[in-house]
């Protein structure tokens, strides 16, 4: 059933984007616009890519919203920038029933710097363009300002409760652990003991995609899910530690007495490690990843709310690039939503007007010295600012949805190279290029890939797609269909960062893979440290039993060539050999080192 947004009712139209847990049970969303058509025109929108029920409001004016603000709990305010006085109102809209500030967004037919400096000034959350196409930016703008109301009430209630002095409710009935106002507790009592600063860290997990398995198997079966998350989370921490129940498909952790900030990373590692492992339902194994926001006293603030906002921005931040990852909060993630939202609109006119590059690096048999492949690798050179590094932008183009048509555009690109090589004469040269999870999750990319091999001339067995084993867990059976008709065509698939996710038989029998690629993680200490080097042998022992190829990246030594060619592996990628380089000089490169030996 799909109700009238304009009465303020549930909508329960399925959205285009996944299903996430704000921890409300129905966000109130108000849209502002003095023009019906296009009031109504956003409001089918966001009832498009919302699969959560959501109550949407609307009003003409900002006297009419001021009305609705006083009789009704609002979570998220969307402003159309043609409303009249709409900047200048966006303080008094912020301040709402509860007392709560409630984010507000600008919706602007383009945002500018100086657009977006006047509204940041003024008490706005976020800006977000009208233009057709950025449902992406609109559902990450909508969804963090719902966010940020979920934790701000979470934070008054928490306030509320060691005002009044009474005791938490007890522990949350289906794990077992602590509730999240118990928690609360205990971290305002650790920040408030002599010597705690500097040792107490904050880590916010929440479970990747967890609505789909409930969708799948029923709430039953979550709630098990749930009570096996739990038990492995225990097991990654100290007896001084803290696991609690946050809400929904969230937990925390509460590190104390540390004696330094990496011990929490390492925690978090382990978390990651310990979910990683199937969960068995009825004989089949269910794969669950999760996303884990790190915070620490002081970088990231010393009273509770400070470390609980941060380490929550840490967590989105993981989630916005994919999930099944950790993420530091530091001072620089504070870089002013300005600077942000310009860096996007840059990027979109990158891609119109032609700033993007492809570089290349060299893949060698260090047996045969044999150039075997270039992998390419985007880089931005920014007509303002230079040549710009991959972590600069790679996160924003993910955020915005803008990495799916410049991964069309670095497809085409490295094809019409490697295309352009052979016909000079390296006719057994053979190109690599990765695919992001949000490409490999386009419904046509089989025939995306197929449509670029046939216009550019490129032979299918000259191209090999790089993916990592988390984009392939998402959704298993879609997954193996899609690499089958890839497969199928003729083209090769690399699984990227093997070692850092579930890296089993069963997994590598699931998926029909070519070449497994060692993380750099565990080639740099790969000399010193024994089990990084057991894990590197294990992982070409693995290999070699599959008849897989194996490569390892970032080798930037001699010791730890030798260490993987003593094991066995004789595909190698790294600076020892060669760094990234532009198209002209990897044909110098080429050509000067027909053959390359170590």
């Amino acid at each position: 059933m799909k109700t009238d947004p304009r009465r303020g009712e549930t909508a329960t139209k399925p959205g285009v984007f996944p299903s996430t847990s704000f921890g409300l049970e129905e966000p109130s969303i108000l849209v502002i616009d003095p023009r019906r058509r296009d009031r109504e025109k956003l409001l089918r929108r966001l009832i498009g890519l919302f699969a959560e029920g959501a109550r949407f409001l609307s009003a003409a004016s900002v006297e009419e919203a001021a009305g609705i603000l006083g009789r009704e709990a609002v979570d998220c305010i969307l402003v159309s920038q043609r409303t009249k006085d709409s900047v200048a109102a966006l303080g008094s809209l912020a301040h709402g029933k509860e007392g709560i500030p409630i984010p507000v967004v600008l919706v602007v037919e383009e945002v500018t710097d100086t657009v977006a400096t006047r509204a940041l000034d003024a008490g706005a959350f976020d800006l977000v363009s009208s233009a057709e196409g950025d449902g992406p930016g609109l559902y990450r703008a909508t969804r963090n300002a719902i966010e940020a109301v979920r934790m701000r009430r979470i934070l008054e209630e928490q306030r509320q409760v060691l005002a009044s002095g009474a005791a938490g409710s007890g522990h949350d009935p289906v794990t077992e652990l602590p509730e999240r106002i118990q928690f609360c507790q205990q971290l305002s009592r650790a920040l408030s003991r002599d010597g705690a600063a500097g040792t107490t860290g904050v880590l916010l997990i929440g479970l990747d995609e967890f609505k789909a398995i409930n969708s799948s198997f029923g709430h039953g079966m979550g709630d098990e899910l749930l009570r096996v998350v739990a038990g492995r989370l225990r097991h990654c921490v100290r007896n001084v530690d803290t696991i609690a129940r946050w809400g929904g498909d969230e937990f925390a952790a509460l590190l104390q007495e540390m004696s330094r900030p990496e011990d929490a990373v390492f925690v978090a590692k382990r978390i990651l490690y310990a979910l990683s492992r199937p969960f068995v339902h009825k004989g089949q194994d269910i794969y669950v990843t999760a996303s884990v926001g790190i915070a620490f006293v002081p970088e990231a603030g010393e009273d509770v709310e400070a470390l609980l906002q941060h380490a929550d921005a840490a967590m989105y931040r993981v989630k916005g690039l994919g999930g099944n990852n950790y993420q530091v909060y530091s001072p620089q993630m504070n870089v002013s939503l300005t600077d942000r939202l310009g860096t996007a609109n840059r990027l979109r006119r990158a891609l119109k007007q032609e700033e993007f590059i492809l570089f290349y690096q060299p893949q060698l048999d260090v047996h045969s010295g044999r150039v075997v492949g270039l992998e390419a690798l985007l880089r931005w050179k920014d007509s303002a600012e230079g040549l710009r590094s991959p972590a600069e932008f790679i996160p924003i183009l993910e955020e915005t949805g803008l990495i799916v048509p410049v991964g069309d555009w670095v497809l085409r690109k490295a094809c019409t190279q490697a295309r352009a090589w052979q016909y000079a004469g390296l006719s057994d040269l053979r190109v690599a290029v990765n695919l992001s999870p949000k490409q490999f999750r386009q419904q046509d990319l089989s025939k995306r890939v197929a449509t670029i091999l046939r216009e550019t001339g490129l032979e299918p067995g000259s191209l090999e797609l790089e993916l990592t084993e988390t984009v392939l867990m998402d959704d298993q059976q879609r997954s193996s269909k899609i690499l089958s008709e890839l497969k199928d065509m003729g083209s090769l698939i690399a699984l990227d960062d093997f070692g850092t996710g579930y890296s089993s038989l069963g997994f590598l029998k699931a998926f029909p893979v070519d070449t497994l690629k060692i993380d750099r993680t565990f080639i740099r200490d790969i000399g010193a440290d024994e089990e990084d080097r057991a894990i590197c042998s294990a992982i070409v022992s693995l290999g070699q039993a599959l008849k897989l190829h194996v490569m390892a990246e970032g080798v930037e030594t001699e010791e730890q060539m030798e260490i993987l060619r003593g094991q066995g592996c004789h595909l190698i990628q790294g600076f020892l050999f060669a760094k990234p380089m532009p198209p002209d000089d990897v044909w110098d490169w080429l050509t000067e080192k027909s053959e390359v030996r170590p």
